[in-house]
């Protein structure tokens, strides 16, 4: 339900922030960027048949830059986050940890505003916690968002990450993780 109504609310910035962006007299610069990130992670973990499923907090960095080419923006970006979820529900806890991403961005401008996809490559840390053993996990994300210019170098953004993450494994379970993500975040651009 939370996944929902937080999906319903990112979907709604993304139609009602455009249309005041376009009043803005200011348009979308691009460049350097950096920014901090608030999170609500959700975690679905499988053995063999069995899941489970939790909500928690995260909490993270990104940095990146942006060009625009007369309106269309590309761009790369690196971050880091943290997060307090941890799935149960087979006989055991994952719990997640830190979380590293790279990837690339595309979008359109809009006035002072970005409407953009990303994806790229993640590296999260799990701990199995019955079993005491912890690893990473390599895996892909990717997402799509609205960031809006608050003033000349400052921003706010709102957006949706997807993760599936290959989770490799000795003793012949069939393992999975993936996590749903609703972001938001306040930025600074130089």
């Amino acid at each position: 339900m939370k996944i929902k109504f937080l999906l319903a609310s990112v979907a709604m910035l993304a139609v009602a922030t455009p249309a005041m962006a376009q009043e803005a007299t200011e348009e979308f610069k691009g460049g350097a960027r950096i920014e901090v990130r608030a999170v609500l992670d959700h975690v679905k973990a499988s053995v063999d048949d069995e899941s489970g499923t939790k909500t928690g907090f995260g909490y993270g960095a990104e940095a990146g830059y942006d060009i625009n080419f007369s309106g269309a923006v590309l761009g790369g970006y690196a971050g880091i986050e943290g997060a307090t979820t941890k799935a149960c529900g087979f006989g055991d806890c994952v719990k997640s940890g830190r979380n590293i991403t790279v990837g690339l961005r595309a979008g359109v401008a809009l006035g002072k505003g970005l409407l953009y996809a990303k994806g790229g490559y993640s590296n999260g840390r799990l701990t199995v916690e019955n079993l005491g053993r912890s690893g990473n996990a390599d895996g892909f994300h990717a997402g799509a968002g609205y960031e809006f210019g608050i003033s000349a170098n400052t921003y706010v953004k709102a957006e949706y990450v997807f993760t599936k993450y290959s989770v490799n494994d000795d003793s012949n379970f069939k393992l999975g993780l993936q996590r749903h993500q609703g972001v938001i975040g306040v930025g600074f651009r130089f």
